[in-house]
């Protein structure tokens, strides 16, 4: 079995010069966006939904009590 060799001369300069560690660094600070920044945004979407749905529930609610105050179709 023979085993593969990998061209040394054939690298060039620029790519010896690359350092590994800040696409490593990239990689972790993206993934800890995502894993921070996905549950925010969904904390935050629920957040207006509930705030929304109170808005709606208490003005059909006061809708509703002014409703039935009307006496005629003429509030009082």
């Amino acid at each position: 079995m023979t085993v593969p060799s990998i061209p040394l001369d054939r690298i060039s300069g620029r790519a010896r010069q690359v350092d590994a560690r800040k696409a490593l660094a990239w990689i972790v600070r993206l993934v800890g966006t995502v894993l921070v920044g996905v549950p925010y945004l969904i904390g935050w979407t629920l957040s207006k939904v509930w705030l929304g749905m109170t808005m709606l529930w208490v003005a059909a609610g006061e809708g509703w009590r002014d409703a039935r105050r009307a006496k005629g179709g003429v509030r009082t």
